[in-house]
């Protein structure tokens, strides 16, 4: 028999996944090791998400905590070079066939791009194959090869991760993951004595990784600050630095607004989240936008087409088109700075009027200790953490 209340609150881990919630029960424990010298290193992430169940404003309260943890990791140095890619299973739609997995997206940097397919996601029932959708993100993703990426599965359910073990076994997969440098961890939508007994620790435990049981009511409480009116306005302002360019750039600018209107809808912390996210240097848009292009390894001038730049720009001489740029980009670095200045004393804000046994179960605030833990493990810094 299903659950239909439990399952719907597995929808609520999409952050979970991306960030270990509770106190671990299993964890890795690889010496630290810092690697100095670096100024940005790989994080590739896969998550795993059961939509199996019902209730749109779970899936909201997932949603609303995206930008946090990225804002969280936008703080470690070295500065991650953060790749998201999406996997969901218990999809009835995929079919039986497919194993009700969908493969949404490969690992990328886009990170609008994934966030508006998070925003797709609809639930409904479907058999949750563990065991496949950890075969499929480990086989079918584009993973970093570098020697010292931080490369991690996140997967969520609140059934059994026995089902369909006669085809995908989890401890079969979780344990390839392990030998091949990916850490597992395992987040279970109900209370930890169930997952227990449907096998989630072990999940986690094979894979090198955490387990946790969360419990999702307090999860789409949202904060509001004095500080939130001036981050909407230093995005106003933000946007304006954006240069559309080739076969990409007007959908991608239009995507990021609105990424940024779904962001608004779900309440202004997840709002000013966001906006924060966007400040930092893990936020980027080379595939569309012209500044972050320029930046990019191999960048030329001359490969800018003119059809490629909106009209207001196709009368310009190369020079002229680069000094463009560049004042752009010098304007929105001066945005982005702000941007990180205002965040601070709007997380000053957060914690001081949190209540003390809500900042013990807040979903954002343990996401965001543990992602700093895990990363730490794994050689990353968070100077004034």
């Amino acid at each position: 028999m299903k659950r239909p209340s439990s399952r719907t609150s597995t929808l609520l881990v999409f952050l979970a996944l991306l960030a270990i919630l509770t106190v671990p029960t299993t964890r890795s424990t690889t010496p630290t090791t810092e690697i100095l010298g670096e100024e940005s290193r790989a994080v590739d992430v896969v998550v795993c998400l059961d939509t199996s169940g019902s209730m749109e404003d779970l899936l909201d309260a997932a949603r609303a905590r995206l930008w946090d943890v990225i804002g969280e990791l936008a703080r470690m140095k070295p500065t991650p070079q953060l790749r998201v890619g999406l996997i969901t299973f218990g999809t009835e739609a995929a079919g039986e066939q497919a194993g009700w997995i969908v493969e949404h997206s490969d690992l990328t940097d886009d990170l609008d791009a994934v966030y508006g397919n998070l925003m797709a996601l609809t639930t409904e029932g479907g058999e949750e194959y563990v065991g496949r959708a950890l075969h499929a993100a480990l086989e079918n993703m584009s993973w970093s090869l570098d020697w010292n990426a931080l490369r991690i599965i996140f997967v969520a359910g609140n059934e059994s991760a026995d089902q369909g073990v006669e085809d995908f076994d989890f401890r079969v997969e979780s344990a390839a993951a392990r030998d091949r440098g990916v850490i597992i961890n395992a987040v279970y939508a109900g209370n930890r004595e169930q997952a227990i007994v449907e096998h989630w620790p072990e999940v986690a435990n094979l894979g090198a990784g955490t387990f946790s049981a969360i419990d999702p009511r307090l999860a789409s409480i949202q904060i509001p600050t004095p500080h939130d009116d001036r981050l909407l306005e230093l995005n106003g302002s933000l946007n304006t630095t954006y240069v559309p360019y080739g076969p990409k750039g007007m959908d991608g600018l239009a995507n990021q607004l609105a990424q940024d209107t779904n962001a608004s809808r779900l309440g202004v912390q997840s709002c000013s989240s966001r906006i924060v996210a966007k400040g930092s240097a893990l936020y980027t848009n080379a595939s569309w936008d012209l500044v972050d292009a320029s930046l990019e390894e191999g960048f030329s001038w001359v490969s800018v087409g003119v059809h490629d730049l909106p009209e207001a720009l196709q009368s310009m001489s190369y020079d002229d088109l680069a000094g463009y740029v560049e004042s752009k980009r010098s304007d929105r670095e001066a945005i982005q700075e702000e941007i990180q200045q205002v965040s601070l004393k709007r997380e000053a804000y957060i914690k001081k009027v949190r209540a003390r046994e809500l900042a013990a179960s807040d979903l954002g605030e343990a996401m965001k200790q543990a992602i700093r833990e895990q990363a730490m493990e794994k050689g990353f810094r968070c100077d004034g953490c």
